[in-house]
Parts: structure tokens; sequence; C-alpha cells
């Protein structure tokens, strides 16, 4: 197949994700630029055709994984990294920001990009580290498969992205943060001995779960997201997503999904409303997902519970 060489005209800072868009030869089918994502981008599509392209810079940590078709006969170029080849699949390519680089393949791939913004990784690296974010560095990397937790994350985000559901906003975003985390204990030079995650105990006191469920409660028909939770905790996004895990034994999105249900069996007992309109009122997007919520915590489906 053949492939054309573009080389965008070098801009004068890094692109932001909207501004990368602009400057590469095929688009996304796929990306959560209106899913309202705070923190990360991830856009994705089974059909890249091959290309030859000089990439821009990025504002942002720029990750890529690969799927069943992956590059053939590639050669990527950035600083002094260099892959002469084919590549891998279900693998890891990063690259830091403000570095131009160099990607030419020659076949249709399928892959899912991700960008991470400086403000999240610097505060996860504040918060969960305490670590100066200037002593994180990340080196770069192509068609990495050192860590599976890696990987495993990266496709529980593409799958977020791709099936979506009640609760999309704050699972992605709380998977952005054990994301960076992982990406700075096993993929970083971070230039201090002292990469401990602090806080390891702890749970969330009394009165702070009570206001934090009273506000689930309160907005249980909306896109709640992980921020909004935090901010009720007055925590980072980061340490209310431990503690609240470590005080309930779920994440803040698998109980906001529990406490949808558990809305749902009183709408259902009371007999006043469809099943349809019930859905909607819980905060699920409509009945085929709320029937498959509700049989897998409750074990029958909605109709059959009525």
């Amino acid at each position: 197949m053949m492939t054309r060489t573009v080389h965008p005209t070098k801009p004068s800072q890094p692109l932001t994700p909207d501004d990368r868009l602009g400057r590469i030869p095929y688009a996304f089918r796929h990306t959560s630029a209106t899913l309202g994502w705070h923190g990360l981008r991830v856009e994705h599509d089974t059909r890249q055709p091959a290309s030859d392209i000089v990439h821009p810079p990025l504002e942002c940590l720029w990750l890529m994984l690969t799927g069943e078709a992956f590059p053939e006969r590639t050669d990527h170029r950035c600083d002094d990294a260099r892959h002469n080849g084919d590549g891998l699949p279900h693998a890891v390519n990063l690259l830091p920001p403000g570095i131009e680089s160099r990607w030419r393949w020659r076949n249709t791939i399928d892959s899912t990009h991700y960008q991470l913004s400086p403000a999240l990784i610097a505060k996860v690296a504040e918060e969960a580290f305490d670590l100066d974010p200037a002593r994180v560095h990340f080196s770069v990397r192509y068609y990495d498969r050192s860590s599976p937790e890696v990987i495993d994350t990266h496709t529980a985000l593409r799958h977020e992205l791709l099936t979506g559901g009640p609760g999309g906003r704050l699972c992605a975003e709380s998977l952005a943060n054990v994301l960076v985390v992982q990406l700075i204990r096993q993929m970083s030079n971070r230039r201090d001995s002292n990469g401990i995650i602090r806080g390891s105990g702890g749970r969330l006191p009394r009165h702070v779960l009570r206001a934090v469920e009273e506000h689930i409660h309160a907005h249980l028909d909306q896109d709640i997201a992980l921020a909004e939770l935090a901010d009720v905790a007055r925590l980072s996004e980061f340490h209310f997503a431990r503690l609240f895990k470590q005080t309930t034994g779920l994440p803040p999105h698998q109980f906001v999904i529990h406490q949808r249900v558990e809305r749902a069996k009183r709408l259902i007992a009371a007999g006043r409303h469809s099943l349809a309109q019930i859905a909607i009122d819980v905060g699920f997007s409509d009945q085929s997902q709320l029937n498959r919520h509700f049989k897998r915590l409750v074990g029958v489906t909605p109709k059959r519970f009525a």
C-alpha cells in the first residue's frame, strides 16, 4: 500500500489534544472529546491507514496501545530512540511531552491513543508519591509489554470509550488516576528514592462518607464525576478513590451503579412508572443498561422482579 509523507507546519508551542486532530492525516471513529473526561483524551480507530508522518510535539504525555492489526515494516524515530521492523500487538508506545516524532508504517492498523495532561500527572506525583512533578520524567518506549497492569488499564479505558454506560466519566477518571500511578511506578525515571504511596491505610470518616452518599443520592439521575465526590470529601481524587474503596469495598463508580439499582428496586416495587422511565430516573442511559446491571446485581431481570 502506498503511503503519503506528511510534514505538518511546526507549531510555535506543543499541541493540545484538540489542536492535534488538525495536524494528523487521519481521523478517529471514537473519541472521548465530547464525554467530559477531565485530564485525559482517548481516541480509537480500527482502520488507521498506512502513513508516513512527522508528528508535532504535544503538551500531554502520549501513549498508544496497539490492537490485533499492529504496524508492519515500521520506521519510528523520536530523539535518540528508533524502532525499525514490525511492531507488536497489545503493546504500549510512550512519548514524553514536547518532542517531535516520526511515524511510518505500511499497513492498516488498529490502535488506541491516550493523552494524559501535565496537570493530572503533576497532581498524582504530588499527592500519591509526595514527589516534585519536575522530578518525574518519561523516556520514549516502543512496543513495550513489560507491564501487564499498564496494558490492562489502557484496555479498560478503551473499553469504557467504546461501550460507555452510566458512571462513565467517573470510571474513566478513576482509571486515569490508576494509570498515572502505574506509569510513575513502572515507566518513569523519577529522581527520588522515596516514590512510595502515602497513606496506605485509613478509611473515610463517617460524616464524610455520609456527605458523599447524600451527594450521590441527590444526583443519581446525573453523570457524577469523580472530582465532584472528591470535592465533597475535600480530598484529592486519588486519595478519595482509594479511601472510598477501603471504606465501602467498592470503587466510586461501582458504588454509584449499586445505588442506582437499589433505587430502581424501590421504584419497581411502587409500580407507578414504566421500566423505561425508571431507567432514566435512576441515571441509566436506557432500559437495556438497567436490565444488564439489575440482572448482574439482583440475579433476575427488572421485569421478573416486578
